[in-house]
């Protein structure tokens, strides 16, 4: 099991997590040490299911991983490797106008022009704080839907199917779709298929009030120390 951070890194868009302002650091840092728990539990990480955890990562935008607050590499019960890519956002709506949602598609495509479509096992996702009932719902029905469904013919065509779809799902996808072809990536219905059913949104809910992320931490905590006692 390791834990890694690199400082050295070469590559602009990799940044400090003390860069990124008080409340953005200690987000990526509660998110890191998540991870990091996960590994020493010996628990399936959060976004890989079914996986071993060997290795966490920091800030390997230098590396190649254009995701890359947190990296998260592993092996699979048959043993295939498996790798996490997440993009620390304490804030992001997914909205046309968004911003952050427009860096995160970029990234996104970025990956895309190495990436094996053959297997399942490369996953990125994007941590954030905030939720939303747009985030619970149509967006992650559109992702979950974009992961069990065989082709991408069939994912547009049960969004767009009435009553079954919706315009927030509509929306989500044309966004997506826009935010791809801005940057010059691919953006036909397999391209936004293929990102979509490798992307995840994970909520880290560490400053609500009751938070399941610290109570989770807290808990994995107990278990690693008592079976070190031990």
């Amino acid at each position: 099991m390791v834990f890694m951070t690199d400082h050295s890194l070469k590559d602009t868009q990799a940044a400090n997590p003390s860069a990124s302002g008080p409340a953005g650091a200690l987000f990526e840092g509660q998110v890191g040490a998540h991870y990091l728990l996960t590994l020493l539990a010996e628990s399936d990480p959060r976004g890989l299911p079914g996986v071993t955890a060997e290795r966490v990562e920091l800030q390997r935008a230098g590396e190649g991983h254009p995701l890359d607050d947190v990296i998260v590499r592993g092996t699979t019960r048959t043993g295939s490797p498996a790798v996490l890519e997440v993009q620390v956002k304490r804030t992001i709506r997914f909205a046309p106008a968004d911003s952050v949602f427009k860096d995160v598609v970029e990234q996104l495509a970025r990956a895309f022009l190495t990436l094996d479509v053959s297997s399942l096992h490369h996953q990125f996702a994007v941590a954030t704080e905030r939720n939303s009932f747009k985030i619970t719902g149509a967006y992650q029905d559109v992702l979950r839907w974009a992961r069990e469904l065989s082709s991408a013919d069939t994912l547009i065509e049960r969004i767009n199917r009435k009553n079954v779809g919706n315009d927030d799902m509509r929306t989500f996808i044309a966004t997506v779709r826009g935010h791809l072809g801005a940057c010059g990536c691919a953006n036909d219905d397999e391209t936004v298929w293929q990102i979509l059913r490798r992307f995840q949104i994970l909520t880290f809910d560490y400053d609500a009030p009751g938070s399941q992320s610290l109570e989770l931490a807290t808990e994995r905590c107990r278990d690693v120390l008592e079976r070190i006692r031990n």
